[in-house]
């Protein structure tokens, strides 16, 4: 191993090697978010290494997040005290899901998380629905809008199609088997470092 001089304190040589080794990240990547996640606020995070981020902060020095339609389900998700702040390495998790080089496998339970909206460990047509208002409001069109019953009908439709038992929801494992399926899934459910 080369000398490694980190200007974060705490990221270490064997801690950056281990991230490589636990993410779908290489060391330039996992770099390139410290020194973003850093740059938020320095001197807390030179003093704290698991210093939480508020989740404004993260999505003003990330822009990728600032428009996405899931962006809370994404803090709940990835969070791991669930209260709406980042980690370093929560944001890691979060960056290496979205990473090209993440299994579809993977992918597939950080979707089925992610669009378990009611966290019921089932996707039903509840969230279905919801699914469907967050990726289809406009609101400078609020007259563009999908109606109940047309929700509904999506919803039905749809797990007809892959509620294998025919329970009325999808579980995790018909998830991953239905949507590991689809070519765009991978490239779909990814963003650019």
């Amino acid at each position: 191993m080369g000398a490694f001089q980190s200007k974060y304190p705490g990221l270490t040589e064997d801690l950056l090697e281990e991230y490589t080794l636990l993410t779908y990240l290489n060391k330039g990547q996992i770099l390139y978010l410290m020194k973003k996640f850093h740059s938020i606020n320095p001197e807390k995070i030179s003093m704290d290494y698991n210093y939480r981020v508020q989740k404004q902060d993260i999505i003003a020095k990330f822009e990728v997040l600032r428009n996405n339609p899931f962006q809370d389900r994404l803090f709940r998700v990835f969070s791991s005290q669930q209260d709406g702040c980042f980690s370093f390495e929560d944001l890691l998790d979060l960056c290496s899901a979205m990473s090209p080089d993440c299994p579809a496998e993977v992918k597939a339970a950080w979707a089925f998380r992610i669009f378990d909206i009611d966290e019921d460990n089932q996707i039903t047509p509840k969230d279905i629905c919801n699914i469907l208002d967050r990726i289809t409001w406009d609101p400078n069109n609020r007259t563009n809008f999908l109606t109940h019953a047309e929700k509904m009908k999506i919803a039905d439709t749809i797990l007809e199609k892959v509620n294998l038992d025919k329970s009325g929801s999808v579980g995790l494992a018909e998830f991953r088997l239905m949507i590991t399926r689809i070519p765009e899934f991978t490239s779909s459910f990814y963003f650019r470092l």
